[in-house]
């Protein structure tokens, strides 16, 4: 008991602070990094009411197993659907209580194409939408699947339209992952492979980990909350102004998140600010009057009503209590705290008119409620000028953290020559980032200037997390190797697949370079292990086919090469060692049959030439 109560005796200072000011304080208990997360069900053994109501919120059924339980579809007609660019059909259907997405295709009455894959989550609380993610070996990734809730369809995910669908190999990598669930496991050395993911934002993401808060109630340190602050746990209600905004904006304010050195998207703990782990932009347009869905922050940020007094967004919403159960009139209500002066005819059902449903600009097919309050308006005004990146979060962002901001913004959404004229001039700015300094000559295609600048430059291994060198060194590596410097090349890649040793896409490019160097056998290695990582990725089975050919093991090349294309049916180079395998075995029927083939999935295709010289 008297380790307990030393525990909690400690010097904690919280001043209340007015919009725009910045709350002094000293770390809550459960700010500590030795304390652990302990899940949501060790909250309901105290708490079940209030973790019972909250269970039937959005943030509660954010992220959950793929059952008929949890699922939307399992209220729907299962619609199919097409990808009319890539000619592929899209299934759902269920066995006993597992849902299984199948991809197909049809030529005639034959199908020519099938892939078939079980749905491990859905994610989505089926408020809005339910998307689908597989897993395999701990690695996760979307599926090109999506069921939009209010108008009861389906369609291609946000992102996968107008020829982009990516299938199976979209990763949910952290930054996704930390905001539409609670922390999961993350394996490091990795982008998107977890040891164990939980099922939807629990309690601990509002609260912080809830480790020495349990520890001191089991010890019999009981606080009276309703005259003072139990410091062992977050309680944001209890938090200045400031920081209880930054509890919701983690995750409310959707835009590109560019985390500070050495931090990563688990890093926040409600009580900190934000700004401490990530700078969050968005660009912003003279008259921009259109926003993204999870943009609640931003908008809301733009209310006169939110400037003009000390509102957040806990004034209106119980995080505890779904909105869907609650009436217009709740809401009526919390605006008359403040707008009493409205004649009663004007107080129904008031956000109807201030804050209006409307589409948003990044996902199709649905209606979301627009944060902004104000007075409506029938003019609709055009974007006007872009006037740049704005940190939403923080007025007094970094130079290199907007640079940072123009690249990612450059190579994530949009390839706007701007992004990297501006972020090359803040980069110049500041002290070297060589991670950001390599990025930028790397989307720029400037290979020149990217060799003169390692040669130039020394790195500082320890400045850097592993994710952002590893790229670094990625990049690197392939330039290098194009520049015919192949010592370095290897080098840096050695470097990449060291620092990251589970990111699939490091080990394909080292496998690629050893084979063009001729050196098979420890080419075949890294093949092989990626394969033993993840066998989706049809890369692996191509370059494994390949190098099965110049052994002349063709019949282990033709399994290969077919697996490949199992995964991907328009994979034309898997087509092209079909050809090539045919050609080395005088298989000239073959070879008629896979050019066909190739010139099925792309007629400009040069098979056309060598059907003449066949």
């Amino acid at each position: 008991m008297k380790n307990s109560l030393i525990l909690f005796i400690v010097s904690v200072f919280l001043f209340s602070c007015q919009r725009g000011e910045i709350s002094t304080y000293t770390e809550y208990l459960n700010h500590n990094d030795t304390v652990r997360y302990i899940g949501k069900e060790q909250c309901r053994a105290c708490h079940a009411e209030i973790y019972d109501s909250y269970m039937q919120t959005g943030m509660g059924k954010s992220f959950h197993f793929a059952t008929k339980e949890n699922s939307a579809l399992s209220h729907s007609e299962m619609p199919i659907i097409k990808d009319t660019i890539k000619n592929l059909f899209y299934q759902p259907f269920w066995k006993n209580d597992s849902l299984y997405l199948k991809e197909f295709r049809i030529k005639g009455k034959d199908t020519t194409h099938q892939l078939i894959k079980k749905v491990n989550y859905k994610i989505g609380s089926g408020q809005h939408t339910n998307s689908h993610l597989f897993e395999i070996n701990g690695y996760v990734h979307q599926m090109p699947y999506t069921y939009y809730c209010q108008d009861k369809i389906a369609d291609l995910p946000p992102g996968f339209e107008n020829g982009n669908n990516t299938r199976f190999s979209r990763e949910i990598g952290l930054e996704c992952m930390s905001c539409h669930n609670a922390y999961p496991n993350h394996v490091e050395g990795s982008l998107n492979k977890y040891e164990a993911i939980s099922s939807g934002i629990d309690c601990e993401r509002c609260h912080g980990p809830g480790e020495v808060h349990v520890k001191q109630k089991l010890a019999g340190n009981i606080i009276d909350t309703s005259k003072y602050i139990d410091y062992s746990i977050v309680n944001p209600k209890r938090l200045p102004l400031d920081l209880q905004f930054d509890v919701c904006q983690r995750c409310h304010l959707q835009g590109t998140a560019i985390l500070n050195e050495g931090k990563k998207f688990t890093d926040f703990k409600p009580g900190q600010h934000l700004s401490e782990v990530m700078d969050v932009y968005l660009p912003k347009f003279e008259n921009e009057e259109s926003f993204i869905m999870a943009s609640h922050v931003d908008r809301l940020k733009q209310s006169a009503c939110f400037k003009s007094s000390e509102m957040t967004c806990v004034t209106c919403h119980n995080p505890h209590k779904s909105v869907t159960n609650l009436s217009a009139s709740y809401f009526d209500n919390k605006c008359m705290q403040c707008h009493s002066d409205c004649k009663e005819e004007e107080t129904q059902n008031c956000t109807s008119c201030h804050m209006p449903n409307s589409t948003s600009t990044d996902i199709q097919h649905v209606s979301i409620t627009d944060h902004k309050i104000a007075i409506p308006s029938a003019i609709k005004t055009k974007k006007g000028n872009f006037l740049g990146l704005f940190a939403i979060n923080n007025d007094t962002p970094t130079n290199l953290s907007k640079a940072k901001a123009y690249l990612k913004r450059f190579e994530s959404f949009e390839q706007n020559p701007l992004y990297l004229d501006s972020a090359f001039i803040l980069l110049n700015k500041t002290t070297i980032d060589f991670p950001a300094f390599i990025q930028y000559y790397y989307l720029k295609n400037d290979n020149k200037g990217l060799v003169n600048f390692v040669m130039s430059n020394a790195i500082d291994s320890l400045k850097h997390n592993n994710s952002d060198l590893a790229l670094a060194y990625s990049r690197m590596a392939e330039v290098f190797a194009l520049k015919n410097l192949a010592v370095d090349a290897r080098r840096y890649y050695d470097n990449a697949v060291s620092l990251m040793p589970f990111v699939i896409d490091y080990k394909l490019k080292l496998g690629a370079f050893l084979i063009d160097n001729k050196q098979l056998k420890a080419a075949k290695l890294i093949f092989e292990t990626a394969l033993a990582l993840n066998p989706t990725h049809k890369e692996i089975h191509l370059n494994l086919g390949y190098i099965s050919i110049l052994q002349q093991n063709f019949l282990k090349a033709e399994l290969y090469l077919k697996q490949a294309i199992a995964l991907d049916p328009d994979y034309v180079l898997a087509y092209e060692n079909l050809v090539l395998s045919a050609q080395m075995q005088n298989k000239m029927k073959d070879v008629k049959v896979y050019l066909n083939k190739i010139l099925e999935i792309a007629p400009n295709h040069n098979a056309r030439l060598i059907f003449k010289n066949l």
